[in-house]
């Protein structure tokens, strides 16, 4: 039934250390609030990133563009408890400003959090963190995404079919 939900946007959840970076490949990312600034992302009860957040506290939201796209494949369906899917991506792991989860350098932005609450939700927890920092390269422009000239990745149905926004703005 949650397919009637998509397309959704997809992240990055970057957990670890520099030296041992876990990044996991999600959708269910929401913005939560202004004030103070909280998102929130789902974690399933199984992943080894929801153990690392869970005993670090912390994580990173990285947002992808299309030209990321292998990368954020490995991200989702290697399992960082076996192996480190990060030697397998082309990507930079850089430290990030606030947490020690690092940041990837190639992603049009990071988000850094701490989190603030979890909430079981049946097989998934849901991570309420606190935005302490973020970092965004020219896909951003006053805090806003140039959807013209960068193609944010989309997930378009479950398994490997992704998308990307067109870029056309339409307004009621």
């Amino acid at each position: 039934m949650l397919s009637y939900l998509y397309p959704m946007r997809t992240f990055i959840i970057v957990a670890g250390t520099i030296e041992r970076p876990n990044p996991m490949t999600a959708d269910w990312v929401t913005p939560l609030s202004f004030s103070p600034p909280l998102a929130g992302v789902a974690i399933g009860k199984t992943r080894y990133t929801r153990k690392l957040v869970e005993e670090q506290k912390e994580f990173v939201i990285a947002v992808p563009t299309v030209e990321l796209l292998k990368d954020v494949w490995i991200a989702g369906t290697t399992s960082g408890a076996r192996e480190n899917k990060a030697e397998k991506m082309s990507v930079t792991f850089v430290p990030s400003q606030k947490v020690s989860a690092p940041s990837i350098k190639e992603c049009a932005a990071n988000i850094e959090c701490k989190v603030v609450k979890e909430v079981e939700t049946g097989d998934h927890i849901f991570f309420v963190g606190e935005i302490v920092n973020v970092t965004y390269g020219d896909a951003f422009k006053n805090g806003e995404p140039d959807v013209e000239n960068f193609k944010f990745l989309m997930h378009a149905k479950s398994g490997a079919y992704f998308t990307y926004q067109s870029g056309e703005i339409i307004r009621p």
